[in-house]
This record gives structure tokens, C-alpha cells and sequence, in this order.
């Protein structure tokens, strides 16, 4: 397979939609942890083996499931790789890092430091965008970046963690069924949410959808109604649910795209937590009802390898004000609308985003389009 070009409503809308016919692998399936265990030895043996670490519960879980297995097997020891955003605090995941690399005794690390250069417009995207063209995902940046220090080896991330350890349509009668005594009425509400039919679950979503503004009226409820059937589309079944989001085109086809951006790089690029074998053994092990949520799920299914604290965490970095820098803002000053299809975008909205203090991350293709148009013009 090849790179993906996005079409002209997922450029413009800053999403690829729907999901492709991938059927569940058939069981029985082993449980999470056997399932990861076994995919990481033929990784750790090709040197370098890096993994992307930022201190969140995902790639801490596998980086410490990677040194796990590394010192079982008499294995070179992976190496994490962290992105640092000194201009960016809400980022800072500083104080998690040293608490999870203490708890392995891993000294060895490198450090990426970010200030403009994950810019979608920026020194590490732009040679990409010339060489290919749009592709999808468009913020690749990050993860061209570290897999420029794991050339001739292996790039680990989390990525997928979200997905298979996250919150289900059923997450609200999970819930309801493990309480002791009576729930308050918000409990209930979202629990007959989950349970009403597809077609007001579409309307709901219609009602509460995520705003374009930069869209044509016509365009941004064509787009909300496309959000909206997927969304509708989610099973009940928190096993069906899990697999649903492996099966998602945006993710899959974002997952090709880096493994392509990779292979150019003599790297094997791998998200573990989006590996059919795995996200199967977690949809199995979490069976009808799946878990009470994502922290009961990380200390089930990994409870034996972080500490307690790291496990049930609830905080998450921001990373939106690291992503659109100076580049976006040079480029958007003296941008009047060329490379935009303007039936599909008012053009003054979209120079508005890019200029504002907190740009909409899903214009970023459309940002990545003019900048292209305005550069094969000279």
C-alpha cells in the first residue's frame, strides 16, 4: 500500500471518515500482556530500538513491558526517546518521565528538544510535503523527527493506547452495574444514552458536533453528518467497540502512512497498541462490558508494571500551542486564498484560525494544501 492523498472534504475537514470491513481476528486470543510480550523480542534485536516516551500511561506501559522482556531474553535494553516543548508547559510531563524511569533503572535516553520545528509548515514537514504531496496524518512531524535517531532499527510508540484502553459506548452501564447503592441522575442519563438507537445517537451528535468555521455552511453539516454516522456506527458490545476504532480508515491509514515514511528511512516504525493481535486480545479479555474505565483497564491488564500512581493518572499533556508556530503565522500573514477550494472554505475564516491564539488542529491539512499551491508557483 501505498501513501494515502486525502479527497477535498477530508482536506478540508481535517479528518478521513468511516471504517474499512477488517473482520475481528478469530480466538481463542491470548490475554494483552502474553500479546505484547511476544510481539517486542524480534524489535529489541534490531538495533537501535527506540521508544517513543513522553510519560503518559501508554508508552510508559511499553516501555517498561519492553524492558521487561529485554532483560528476560538477555536483550539490548530499549532506549526512550523524548520529545521536550520548553516554550509549551502544558506539555510538561517532566515530573512522570523521572518517576517512571527511576522506577526502571533506565539511564540511558535521549531528548528531543522541540521549540518551531513540529510546525506542520517547518524544517522536518515541508521536505515531506514536497517529496509527497499531502498525505495522511498531516502533524507526521514528531514522529519523522525521532525516527531520524532510530535509522537501521525500530520505532515503538503507544500510539492506538487511547483506542483500545479507552472509555466505550457501554463505559456508562459498566459503571451503573459496579456501583454500590443508588447513581445520581447523570449516571442514569448517560446510560440511557448509550443504549438509545443508532438513529438519536446521530441526531445527538449532530446537536453537540465539533464547529469548522473556516467550512461553507453546506460543507461543515455534510461533514458533521459523516462525524455523526460514525459515531452512530459504535457497538454496544465494548469487545465489538474496540476493535471498531482498529478498524477506523483515519487510523489505519495513518498508521500505513508513517510505516511508509519509515521504510524510506530504513526504520521499522510500530504503534503496539494498534497491532490486530493486540487490540483483538484486549477486545476479548474486556469481553460485553469491557472495564469501568481507562484506569481500571491499565491496572488489570498492567498492573504489575508501573507503580500505582502512574497507572491512574488523569492528567494528559497539551501539545495544540507547540504545533502551530511562527512558520503558520509568516505564512498566514501574507496568505490571500490561493490553493483552497473556495466553495468548500471561506478562505478570511480560515487565514482567522491560523492566526488566532489556539488554531483548529483539523485546518492543518488545508494549511499544508496553500502552502503547496503557493510554493509550485514559484
Amino acid at each position: 500500500m501505498g501513501l494515502y492523498t486525502p479527497d477535498p472534504l477530508e482536506i478540508a475537514g481535517g479528518w478521513v471518515n468511516g471504517f474499512d470491513p477488517v473482520p475481528l481476528p478469530p480466538g481463542p486470543h491470548d490475554s494483552p500482556r502474553v500479546v505484547l510480550d511476544r510481539m517486542l523480542p524480534a524489535h529489541l534485536r534490531r538495533s537501535p530500538c527506540l521508544v517513543a516516551f513522553s510519560g503518559g500511561r501508554d508508552s510508559s506501559v511499553l516501555l517498561s513491558a519492553a524492558v521487561a522482556v529485554a532483560r528476560r531474553e538477555r536483550l539490548p535494553l530499549p532506549v526512550p526517546i523524548t520529545l521536550s516543548y520548553p516554550d509549551a508547559p502544558d506539555a510538561d510531563e517532566s515530573r512522570w518521565q523521572t518517576a517512571v524511569l527511576d522506577h526502571l533503572g533506565i539511564r540511558d535516553r535521549i531528548v528531543l528538544t522541540v521549540h518551531d520545528e513540529h510546525d506542520p509548515l517547518g524544517p522536518v514537514a515541508t521536505p515531506v510535503l514536497r517529496r509527497h504531496g499531502l498525505v495522511w496524518p498531516p502533524n507526521f512531524a514528531p514522529t519523522i523527527r525521532m525516527m531520524t535517531m532510530a535509522r537501521g532499527g525500530t520505532l515503538l510508540t503507544g500510539e492506538g493506547g487511547d483506542e483500545s484502553f479507552g472509555l466505550k459506548r457501554v463505559t456508562p452501564l459498566k459503571n451503573l452495574l459496579s456501583r454500590r447503592g443508588l447513581a445520581s441522575p447523570g449516571v442514569y442519563g448517560d446510560v440511557l444514552g448509550a443504549l438509545r438507537p443508532a438513529f438519536m445517537r446521530r441526531h445527538a451528535a449532530l446537536r453537540g458536533r465539533y464547529r469548522r468555521p473556516w467550512l461553507r455552511p453546506d460543507v461543515e453539516h455534510e461533514l458533521a453528518r459523516r462525524d455523526a454516522a460514525d459515531l452512530a456506527a459504535f457497538a454496544l458490545s465494548a469487545a465489538r467497540n474496540t476493535w471498531q476504532f482498529a478498524t477506523r480508515r483515519t487510523a489505519r491509514i495513518a498508521y500505513e502512512t508513517m510505516r511508509v515514511l519509515g521504510d524510506e528511512m530504513d526504520v521499522t516504525y510500530v504503534q503496539a497498541f494498534a497491532e490486530p493481535a493486540l487490540v483483538a486480545s484486549v477486545a476479548a479479555q474486556g469481553g460485553f462490558l469491557g472495564w469501568t474505565g481507562r484506569t481500571a483497564t491499565m491496572r488489570d491488564l498492567f498492573g504489575d508494571l508501573l507503580p500505582r500512581e502512574v497507572l491512574e493518572r488523569r492528567t494528559k499533556a497539551l501539545f495544540a500551542n507547540a504545533i502551530f508556530t511562527r512558520y503558520t503565522r509568516e505564512f498566514a500573514r501574507t496568505w490571500h486564498g490561493s490553493g483552497v477550494d473556495g466553495d468548500l472554505v471561506d478562505a478570511g475564516a480560515l487565514r482567522e484560525t491560523w492566526l488566532s491564539q489556539d488554531p483548529h488542529a483539523p485546518s492543518m491539512s488545508l494549511l499544508q494544501q496553500a502552502w503547496l499551491a503557493a510554493h509550485r508557483m514559484h
